[in-house]
């Protein structure tokens, strides 16, 4: 890891002082927005972190540095007047970026709000209709906790469980699991999810409101009847609460294939976010890509917050092939 981080920080410190940026970055600034997504944002990073999936958090503090670096390099918009510049095919006058959560955790809310309120910076949350108002943690955290306690690597065996299984079955298995581990009811508050009042007030706030889904299926590993349900239900249940057009939808870890995008499309969303470098031809629309950001994604050897890293992320530089990864 030390290597990796080195080799990491060399290389983000020779892109971005050598003048090497004008020249191999994978996205047009001005045609390709920048639409960074995170899950939850905590007080303490290292606290939460010996208890929940790291790569998962991003603290408060980090959290902040990530907005005013961002702030200083691009115009932070809505994903509704992204959509629309992508929509009419109109590129932007000025780099331009976006803030997104993936999830619905109430520790957006409480953590990530107030900041995003006092900078005047708009953002996105795709919410999991089926946990909000409910005292039930995520169907990953529960996974990864009760995985936690078995001595199994915990973050490769869910990774596992979850690109491999329906999510009926994954509950089952859960069920087994939770006679032998549960999570501790003591952090529990840790992964509450929001509240109707909380999203309500955020919408007031400039925050835009997008599906995650019913329950936070993987929809590639569903059969089809049930990731049109899961499109379809969400979307109406937003709509009913919230009165007015829900057009956002996050796939669940980036996920989804051909006939998934023709769900989406027929469920009436107008736009759709991967974690994938490109967007398909045929659904560009429903293909829009996100960057996937938490605490350590832009720090430099000495584990601080690096500029030159941070740069190397919203240039693609380190993506590879673009191919979509798994994030959970």
């Amino acid at each position: 890891m030390i290597i990796r981080s080195l080799a990491k920080t060399c290389l983000a410190s020779a892109y971005t002082w050598s003048g090497a940026s004008h020249w191999f970055s994978r996205t047009d600034p001005k045609a390709n927005p920048f639409i960074v997504g995170y899950h939850r944002v905590v007080q303490d990073f290292g606290e939460a972190a010996r208890r929940t999936i790291p790569a998962m958090l991003i603290s408060s503090r980090t959290f902040e540095k990530h907005l005013d670096w961002l702030g200083r390099r691009f115009n932070l918009v809505s994903l509704d007047e992204i959509g629309l510049h992508l929509e009419n095919d109109r590129p932007f006058k000025r780099p331009t970026a976006a803030i997104t959560f993936d999830d619905g955790y109430a520790d957006v809310y409480h953590n990530a709000l107030p900041i995003l309120k006092r900078k005047g910076i708009p953002s996105a949350v795709f919410v999991v209709t089926d946990l909000i108002d409910t005292q039930q943690p995520q169907i990953h955290d529960r996974l990864y906790a009760c995985l936690a306690h078995t001595g199994a690597s915990a973050f490769s065996t869910m990774t596992s469980m979850l690109t491999q299984m329906p999510q009926s079955d994954i509950l089952d298995r859960l069920q087994e699991l939770a006679l032998h581990s549960r999570l501790d009811e003591n952090h529990l508050h840790e992964f509450l999810p929001l509240t109707w009042k909380m999203i309500e007030e955020m919408e007031r706030s400039g925050v835009t409101i997008g599906s995650h889904t019913k329950s936070h299926v993987l929809l590639t590993s569903e059969n089809l009847e049930s990731a049109q349900h899961q499109l379809l239900e969400s979307k109406r249940v937003l709509e009913s609460r919230l009165k007015h057009s829900i057009n956002h939808l996050a796939y669940p870890d980036g996920r989804f294939n051909r006939p998934v995008l023709e769900a989406v499309q027929k469920a009436g969303y107008r736009f759709a976010y991967t974690i994938c470098g490109t967007r398909d031809e045929k659904f560009p629309l429903f293909t829009i890509s996100r960057k996937i950001l938490w605490e350590k994604a832009c720090e430099n050897v000495l584990g601080r917050f690096s500029a030159a890293v941070m740069n190397c992320q919203t240039a693609g530089i380190f993506d590879g092939n673009g191919a979509c990864t798994h994030i959970h």
